[in-house]
């Protein structure tokens, strides 16, 4: 069985401005995003790209921008 490698943290700038950390989890490449804002609440997605792909203007992760700082 493969050791996973440590997650590398990043953080998502949302179009209005606030800032979520989420974490990109290898091997498998998964992501968990968490929201300050809701108690306990995490969005996962099998990719960074695939978080952000095909989002409504009304979802907060709509326009948002990846800032890596891990």
């Amino acid at each position: 069985m493969a050791v996973p490698a440590p997650a590398r943290p990043f953080l998502l700038r949302l179009a209005d401005g606030r800032i979520w950390a989420g974490a990109e989890f290898t091997p498998g490449g998964f992501v968990c995003v968490h929201h300050p804002d809701e108690y306990n609440w995490c969005t996962i997605g099998v990719s960074v790209d695939g978080l952000l792909a095909d989002r409504t203007p009304e979802d907060p992760l709509y326009g948002a921008q990846v800032e890596e700082y891990g």
